[in-house]
């Protein structure tokens, strides 16, 4: 069974359990039907013998009743009278078979196949008991009747039970006839429908198959709206590969971007170092060489800081420790610290609401304020300005810190705002700014394990503005 497919062991299952149940079902209906025949023949008994009383009388002469009276009666001696019977009295019906006796097992009118076995058995009133003869069980019934002037008659009703086994092995033989068709019917029947409920199944084998076999992330598995298990696993494999699709394109295009980045610093090595290499050189020009080289390897380190700093963030995920952080003191102490680096005569001022608490990772909201206010130097204008701001505000019912960084520099186009969170992206085509490309990227990363919200508005030529809302803790 371990290397057979999941239809074939479910159909087998289904048969094994089929067949017990029917097994079971057979024994129950057989041990019910003889309860039930047997109950059935003695409610029969009972009331052939009860009918059959109501249809004997004692009269004192055959005179008392009329002439036409008289043809629908049967007078049989009795004592000093008569026992007048009606001509409904049956002496056998059903192979139920009554007589009328004296109290002394004299028999006065009827049948009864076992007279010479039951004479000597006394009389007991309304007693069922059973009889056995060659080899036959046979069901005997009493009943006593007190008829006029004290006379007292019984009335015996004998049936055998032959009837009862040979009904019952009608039903035997007719159930044994029929059941192995219906057995190996609905085992048919649950392999076709295995095999439709598994088809799903099927599909997501070849799916991954294919794509095992082509690397094609893009194949996905067809389904329906049925809502059913499989189609929600079918669905879940779907996503799964979405995700996957979208992992390793996002690798790709990390490899791609890390590549076309490095590749710049180290041509412009490559070339300085041929330069020096190719004649000796004066001091000055040794030394120019040799700046060159020295900016392109700390653009190189920084790239590579960055890259490295993104992963751990990106790999992460909830590591890192959160704990309530005074996010005004934070905003404060950076702003201090960058306001000193007055880069192309850019002035930085900040306006803080004091006491603005959020559940963070103070590491993490640390480099977010630097990478905003630094992406403002970056792009900022000649003589230009920053402004920092951190407020309390309320959206949607929760209160919330909203962190600003606004600046009066180059701006963005609209069609480059929806991109600018993206690794190595630059608005500037030419990339002629400084920046390895992952400061916003690193950001967003950040918003995104505070659960936090980015916003940016930007006009062109003018300058941009970024806003983050926290959760106040």
């Amino acid at each position: 069974m371990k290397n057979k497919s999941i239809r074939f062991r479910i159909t087998v299952w289904f048969g094994v359990v089929l067949v017990l149940l029917v097994g079971l079902t057979f024994l129950t209906i057989r041990l019910a039907g003889s309860v039930v025949l047997r109950s059935t023949v003695r409610d029969y008994l009972f009331g052939v013998v009860e009918a059959n009383a109501d249809n004997i009388w004692y009269v004192k002469s055959m005179e008392e009743d009329s002439e036409e009276e008289a043809v629908h009666f049967i007078y049989v001696k009795f004592e000093d009278g008569y026992i007048k019977i009606d001509e409904d009295f049956m002496n056998t019906v059903n192979d139920v078979n009554s007589a009328v006796y004296t109290q002394t097992g004299e028999m006065l009118y009827g049948e009864n196949p076992l007279a010479l076995e039951t004479d000597r058995i006394p009389f007991a009133e309304t007693r069922l008991w059973k009889l056995s003869h060659n080899n036959m069980d046979y069901n005997i019934y009493d009943r006593k009747l007190n008829l006029e002037e004290e006379k007292t008659v019984w009335v015996r009703g004998i049936v055998s039970e032959e009837d009862n086994i040979a009904k019952l092995g009608q039903i035997t033989s007719v159930s044994l006839f029929f059941l192995p068709f219906l057995v190996i019917a609905a085992i048919a029947s649950g392999y076709f429908l295995s095999g439709k409920m598994l088809a799903p199944l099927r599909e997501l084998e070849k799916t991954a198959e294919s794509i095992s076999g082509r690397n094609d992330l893009k194949q996905r598995i067809e389904t329906n709206d049925s809502g059913d298990e499989i189609t929600r696993l079918a669905n879940v494999f779907n996503e799964m590969i979405e995700r996957l699709d979208r992992a390793f394109e996002t690798e790709r295009r990390f490899t791609s971007d890390a590549s076309h980045e490095l590749r710049t610093p180290m041509a412009v090595i490559r070339a300085e170092t041929e330069y020096i290499l190719e004649k000796d050189r004066t001091n000055e020009e040794y030394r120019e060489g040799f700046d060159v080289i020295k900016r392109q390897e700390a653009r190189m380190s920084s790239l590579i800081e960055d890259m490295l700093d993104y992963t751990r963030m990106d790999q992460a995920n909830r590591q890192y420790e959160m704990a309530e952080t005074d996010l005004s003191a934070l905003v404060l102490e950076i702003s201090e610290q960058m306001m000193r680096i007055a880069e192309k005569g850019i002035s930085l001022t900040w306006e803080i609401v004091p006491d603005l608490f959020v559940v963070g990772n103070a590491m993490l909201l640390s480099r977010l304020i630097q990478n905003l206010i630094s992406n403002a130097y970056r792009y900022g204008k000649e003589n230009g300005h920053i402004l920092v701001t951190l407020e309390e505000d309320i959206q949607d019912g929760a209160h919330v810190a909203v962190l600003r960084v606004r600046d009066d520099g180059i701006g963005m186009k609209e069609e480059d705002l929806s991109k600018i969170f993206d690794r190595f992206y630059r608005s500037d085509a030419s990339r002629t700014t400084r920046g390895t490309g992952l400061g916003l990227a690193m950001v967003k990363r950040i918003v995104e394990l505070h659960e936090a919200e980015i916003r940016v508005d930007s006009i062109f030529g003018e300058g941009s503005v970024f806003t983050v809302f926290f959760k106040k803790a």
